[in-house]
């Protein structure tokens, strides 16, 4: 039998005493090749861990008040992948330990005792990295906060069960195979071979990389250089755009439009929108809109239900824009915005009437309007901006009353007075109520319709005078003056204010805004008038700068709880370096797949600083292990390392793609809100994975040197092990 001496120190007397350090339990050890590929039932150990640890997980957030919504559901299905990685290294661990010994009790025992540290340690990286998340506020933070509670609890749930009952359930299933065994047959059997030869290659790699640490510099410097390009060119946004089954259509018509008109004008969009094949139903308000806000009598909205994704073959997109242009083309009077339910919801909760704006804020009025109607058509030459509207109200109809405050005077009657009596007349005042059997109805006095609805007639209307004790016609008083007014004045922060909107569609929203912010300063406001932008891309600004914020502090906090664990600052130093080291990864797959940087892919950043420290800290603390117990020097504690640990980080890594791929694909409804996350943390941790493998233990050596050995000081951490 072919036979491969693994020899990590000196041989060493194994010592005979029932009760000894493991910390120091270290000889060499000369192990058939075949032993080392063992295979063993591993799966009811490990597969167990998923189910019972969503299960607490669907308890414990029912307990904090969570329900099942596209966030909880969503970190569900991104805590499949996690859950099991703690389970998966503690029972590779003991199948390692098993080819040691026979006794089944002390290899369980040893394998979980020399992981509880590191993997508590690695688990606890990965939840200190959504504490930070709970200082945001505003859309992002509600919108996420359910997201990161989900994960830390499920999370959290896996480290309990990977240290009580995956050393249980071993002890039930784990099974040594005869030696020889696995060379004869089974495909795990040679997967288990070639894992080891894998090994070996790696070990061998590393070895002779470690003497080239100049040329593995340069490449992380040339991937970092890659990645800045791959963010630049991947574009960003504010939140994923979903395919929700359903719009909705804003629509004002001219000023001054009859209630009739409206309704005749509306009834052709409807019937445009029963044509399209993909539409299930509509709903329309007139003088109201979404939230049942009260609007003028030519404003409202339409609400428009779609078949489900599987009933049709556009997507929402592709309807908004061929309901758009044939409502265009028959209604040319009518302005229409399109948007989606959910995306119409958060802009009000971000206070962004659309998702661009452009906010011009003066004292002339007049300058305003003139500033808007010049920028207007020059966005209509930006791609992927739709509805765009320059900010200018419709004008509104009106009767204008001028009174004769002399003539007034005269008759004993002040402006006041005079204006409240037509109110009144024209309003109505409130006269008491009358009681029909258990309900009360309130009476309401006013002119009759003949008079208040004829201008003509208005000077008839009666003026009582206290002074005088009699009545004056209106007319005597007072002139009237039909004019068009401006429909509506808006102003933010007590400043007079001219909206420019446009929604966005099919393009990142960094890129709109970049063509933007060209034609401002191709066309500066004049004297007087200042520019802000709004919508969308201060909500994106100000998420990016708070995630950001949580990105560092995530980053001190995994530094924090490194340095406790290493009890140095070299270790989770360099640890930390592979991380903006892997976002290159994820920035490529989003540009690849056409994902703009949004909240999501964001978040998925924040997630793979955890699951990045996690690798690295179980590949450097073995290799503390090997230094403290066996006073090796570094290169030989790292290689050590690689070719024992090279196994469980590829099981666990290849456990957490697969776990997103689901997610990643677009599988299953909401999953827009997701996918951005899954593209990201998949990106980056196919990256991150030879960067931990390589980068990290070259780096390291780089600083303490190859010949670096343990302070004879610093005592090596024991664990007392009974037999």
């Amino acid at each position: 039998m072919e036979r491969e001496a693994l020899t990590i120190s000196p041989p060493i007397q194994k010592p005979a005493a029932s009760t000894c350090r493991a910390a120091h339990m270290s000889w060499s050890l000369t192990v058939p090749r075949a032993r080392w590929s063992e295979t063993f039932p591993t799966r009811p150990a490990c597969t167990a861990a998923i189910p019972l640890t969503l299960v607490i997980t669907v308890l414990l957030m029912h307990a904090f008040g969570q329900t099942f919504n596209l966030m909880t559901l969503g970190a569900m299905a991104i805590a499949t992948g996690l859950v099991i990685d703690d389970a998966v290294v503690i029972t590779e661990n003991i199948v390692r330990h098993l080819s040691f010994t026979r006794d089944r009790a002390l290899a369980i025992r040893e394998a979980v005792q020399e992981l509880i540290w590191p993997v508590t340690s690695s688990t606890a990286t990965t939840v200190v990295v959504f504490l930070p998340l709970g200082l945001l506020q505003g859309v992002t933070g509600q919108f996420f906060a359910a997201l990161s509670l989900t994960l830390t609890v499920s999370v959290g749930v896996s480290l309990l069960l990977a240290l009580t009952l995956i050393p249980l359930l071993s002890e039930q299933f784990l099974r040594a195979s005869p030696a020889g065994a696995a060379e004869q047959r089974g495909v795990l059997a040679r997967t288990g071979r070639a894992l080891d030869a894998l090994a070996v290659w790696y070990s061998n790699m590393l070895g002779s990389l470690l003497h080239h640490i100049v040329w593995v510099g340069g490449g992380a410097i040339l991937l970092m250089f890659g990645g800045v390009f791959a963010y630049g060119a991947a574009g960003s946004g504010f939140l994923p755009e979903m395919d929700e089954g359903a719009f909705i259509i804003d629509y004002v018509t001219p000023g001054g439009t009859s209630l009739a008109e409206t309704d005749r004008e509306l009834r052709i969009i409807e019937r445009l929108l029963a044509e399209t094949p993909e539409v299930t139903g509509t709903s329309r308000r007139t003088g109201a809109e979404l939230g049942l806000f009260a609007t003028a009598q030519n404003s409202g909205d339409i609400v428009v239900r779609l078949k489900p994704h599987s009933g049709r073959e556009r997507d929402i997109i592709e309807i908004i824009d061929d309901v758009r242009t044939r409502s265009e083309s028959a209604v040319p009077r009518v302005r229409i915005e399109f948007v989606q339910i959910l995306s119409d919801v958060l802009d009000d909760l971000s206070g962004a009437s659309s998702p661009m704006e452009i906010k011009l804020f003066g004292a002339d009025l007049a300058a305003l309007d003139d500033y808007a109607g010049k920028i207007a058509p020059k966005l209509e030459t930006v791609d992927g901006l739709d509805d765009i509207f320059a900010g200018i109200p419709e004008t509104t109809a009106e009767m204008a009353m001028h009174i004769a405050h002399g003539e007034a005077a005269r008759l004993g009657l002040t402006s006041q007075a005079v204006s409240v009596s037509v109110s009144d007349a024209l309003l109505g005042i409130t006269a008491g109520e009358i009681r029909l059997d258990d309900r009360s109805i309130g009476i309401r006095v006013r002119a009759p319709d003949s008079l208040r609805f004829s201008a003509q007639r208005l000077a008839a209307l009666p003026v009582f005078s206290p002074q005088t004790n009699r009545s004056t016609p209106l007319g005597a008083v007072a002139t009237f003056e039909a004019e068009d007014v401006r429909g509506e004045h808006l102003r933010e922060n007590q400043q007079q204010l001219v909206e420019i909107t446009a929604g966005v569609e099919g393009r990142a929203l960094s890129d709109v805004m970049d063509d933007v912010k060209g034609i401002l300063a191709e066309h500066p406001a004049p004297s007087g008038v200042r520019v802000e932008l709004g919508g969308r891309y201060a909500g994106q600004q100000a998420a990016f700068k708070a995630l950001l914020l949580v990105l560092l502090l995530a980053a001190v906090s995994v530094m924090a709880e490194m340095v406790l664990q290493f009890r140095s600052f070299v270790e989770p130093i360099v640890v930390l370096c592979a991380a903006p080291l892997s976002f290159p990864g994820a920035f490529a797959l989003l540009l690849l797949t056409g994902t703009a940087l949004n909240v999501s892919s964001f978040m998925g950043l924040i997630l793979l600083v955890g699951l990045i420290v996690k690798n690295g800290i179980i590949l450097l603390d073995f290799t503390r292990q090997r230094m403290d117990t066996d006073g090796v020097d570094l290169e030989t504690g790292i290689r050590a390392a690689a070719r024992v640990r090279l196994r469980p980080i590829l099981m666990t890594t290849l456990c957490t793609l697969f776990g997103l791929m689901p997610l990643a694909f677009g599988v299953g409804a909401g999953n827009e809100l997701q996918k951005p996350l899954a593209l990201a943390v998949i990106g980056g941790l196919a990256l991150s994975t030879p960067i931990t493998l390589f980068v990290v233990p070259i780096l390291l050596v780089a600083i303490r040197g190859r010949s670096f050995r343990q302070p004879p000081g610093v005592p090596p951490k024991l664990t007392e092990v009974t037999v």
